[in-house]
Order: structure tokens, then sequence, then C-alpha cells
């Protein structure tokens, strides 16, 4: 592994497989806050971007598809689309969900982050505006397509989703029924996970496959309808994919599955089952959080146990590294960047309040030394440069 210290238009311009980002801006210690206090609150960074952003919710039926959570109806998908917006005041808005969704979630979150940092992360006002008018002006836009990891909703990634959208994005974000920790529908429904559990992940996967491709369709579609509010403002030969975790490696079923994705980002995720196989062609971007230590392990294991948890660290970094250079090798390009201090939750918004997870036992596999605005930040310029340079302009195959 090359270790680079580099601009990040630099570091996407080298032409080795894998570089590491090192970020320069640890957690201190007297940054923690006392995580017993309900009424503690967290902000998104500001955005980085020229343009205000806007919000729309959208509930989709793929009538193709029966619902595997409910066998009775068709497969209904929740997403949102963030865009570039006319300005508008406040720049802070009012949470992304709901009162119901939004107590549901806090709920789902308490038991995986604690109620604080559960709280604080369900309750985090946004910069999005619901409804807002789109950005006047001829240009067409980029348009790309966010999945989520398993048990999370594209309303949990707000600060990256967001900070493209400033920068002349149309992301569209999927919250995937019975995938997602609980989705609310506007008709009352609701829906649990229940896909996706244990060892079922790599087939239930599929799903969301067909979820991401769907979306793309009506995607598609929605640009050509004369009546939505995108209809003649994106320009459809310049689509991307990204995801986290499980999403991730959906960004990359993607590229492979559908011609018109013209590049993809995995954030973090590990390939499974029919994914190992796949062999897209587009320009690839794989960002990596760093691996732990097994000094950075919960104390209080026995010596074989530590013994174990450090062989099957480190099976795991080489097992990555394989998957990715098998399913890249076809790539017109590839990259791998690690970025240093991170680990698996480093890439939501809930690391806005990571400082509150103190103990090793809380931290251990979730989230790492790096500040977590600050590792936000360095994720999303990471992500806005490649698409800038692979979508803008367009390249040929």
């Amino acid at each position: 592994m090359r270790h680079v210290r580099t601009s990040l238009a630099a570091l996407l311009a080298v032409l080795t497989t894998t570089v590491t980002l090192r970020a320069q801006s640890p957690l201190r210690a007297g940054a923690l806050v006392d995580s017993s206090t309900p009424e503690r609150t967290i902000t998104a960074p500001p955005l980085a971007g020229p343009h205000a952003v806007g919000r729309r919710f959208f509930v989709w039926t793929d009538s193709s598809r029966r619902d595997p959570v409910d066998t009775a109806r068709s497969r209904e998908l929740a997403l949102w689309i963030w865009y570039p917006a006319e300005s508008s005041s406040p720049s802070i808005g009012e949470p992304i969900l709901d009162e119901r969704w939004g107590a549901r979630r806090i709920e789902r979150l308490a038991a995986k982050l604690g109620p604080a940092v559960a709280r604080a992360a369900g309750e985090l006002r946004v910069h999005a505006r619901a409804d807002a008018p789109l950005l006047i002006g001829d240009a067409k836009l980029p348009l790309l397509l966010f999945t989520p990891g398993l048990g999370w909703l594209a309303s949990d990634y707000n600060v990256l989703l967001e900070d493209l959208a400033s920068h002349g994005y149309v992301v569209a974000g999927l919250a995937p029924p019975g995938f997602a920790d609980v989705v609310c529908f506007p008709d009352g429904r609701e829906t649990v996970r229940t896909l996706g559990v244990g060892e079922r992940i790599g087939t239930d996967q599929r799903i969301v496959h067909e979820d991401a491709l769907f979306a793309l369709r009506r995607l598609r579609a929605l640009v050509a309808d004369r009546r939505s509010f995108l209809h003649d403002r994106v320009d459809l030969a310049r689509v991307g994919t990204l995801g986290h975790s499980l999403g991730g490696t959906t960004s990359l079923v993607l590229a492979a599955r559908d011609s018109g994705v013209r590049a993809a980002v995995n954030i973090d995720g590990d390939p499974m089952g029919d994914v190992v196989a796949i062999r897209p062609r587009q320009p690839l971007l794989l960002v990596s959080s760093e691996s732990p230590s097994i000094d950075e392990a919960p104390p209080g294991n026995s010596a074989e146990h530590m013994s174990l948890v450090r062989q099957g660290l480190e099976r795991s970094e080489k097992r990555r590294t394989d998957d990715w250079l098998r399913i890249s090798a076809g790539a017109r390009e590839a990259r791998r960047v690690v970025i240093l201090g991170t680990r698996h939750l480093n890439f939501e918004d809930a690391a806005l309040a990571s400082a509150w997870l103190v103990t090793p036992k809380e931290r251990w596999m979730r989230v790492g030394p790096i500040d977590g605005a600050y590792g936000l930040t360095r994720t999303s310029e990471l992500l806005r440069e490649f698409f800038d340079r692979t979508l803008r302009p367009m390249m040929r195959y």
C-alpha cells in the first residue's frame, strides 16, 4: 500500500491501485461531551457548494414484482431526491423524517448507538428544504443514485448527499423496505427489517439490486415526463451510482448491469455471493475505512479469543483486497482510497456524534479516532472530485 500525502485532486490522478488518505484531524479527548445529557444536538457542517439544496420524497411501485415484505402487494420503494435549488432561508432546516417516522427511527438507532447518539442523529437539522424550487437555468445536471447500508436509510447520509447536491448534482437516495430498520409510508403502513438477516444477506441482496435498477428506470422516466420538476434538466448520459456497505456493492452491480451508468463508487462495502463475480468496465472508486487495530478491541477477553479476532481482521482485509482486484480487473480505471482514522460508520451522519461514544466497546468496529465532521468533509471532497472527473466532462469507453 502506498501512503500519499497530497491534495485530493492529485490523489485521484495517481495510477496506483490503492492509496491512503492521511486524515490530519484526530478526535481530541477534550472534545468529548456528556452523553447522559438528552438535549445535546448536532448540526450538519456548512454546505461547501455554491447552491442551496432542495429535497423531495417519493414512493414508487414496481408492479412487476411482489413485495417480499408483503407478498399480497407489489414492491414499493421509498426514496428522496436531493437537488440544487434556488436560495432560501434559513440555511438549516427541519429533520428530514416526519414526527412519527423520526420517533420510530430514534428507537431503532438507540439499540445500535445508544439513546443520546440516536436522538442527536435522528433529530439532525439538515440544509435541504422540502420541495424547494429547482435551480433556475438551462444547464443539464448529472444524476447519482445512492443506496444505503443494511439497516440504514439514505436520510442517514445527509452530509454526503447534500454536499453533492450543493455542487450541482441531482442525487436520489433509497429507503428499501425490509432492509432498513424502519420505513413509514404516508398511508400509515410501517415495515421493519426482516430481510438480509444473518446468512440470508447473500441471497436477499438481490432484492436491493432489483430495487436500485427499478429506481434507475423510474428516474429516467421522471426526467422524460413533461410534468416532472426534473424534465429536461438532467443529463441521462451522465449517470453515476454510489452507496455504503451493502449499498456500495449494489453500486457496482448497477454499473455491471446497466451500461447507462458511467461511474460507480463503493463506500466500505464487502462483496458477497454473486457480487464477487461481476466485472464492471466503468471507472470505479472504492473508499475504505481503516482496518481496526487489535489494540482497540474491548478489554476482558481471553488471549485465545483476541488471537482469533486478530486472525479474523487479517483474513477480512486480505479478502477485501482480493475481491476488489478481481471485481475491478476489467474497469477502465480503478482506485481504492483508505481514509485513515475511519471505521465503518464514519460515513454516516451519526459520525457527527461519534465523540459521545467513549468506551472501546462503544467504538469497536463502528467509529475511529478521526473527528466525525472532518472525516465526512474529506469523504465528500473525495466523492465530488471523482464524479467531477468521470462525469464532467463525459468519458468515452
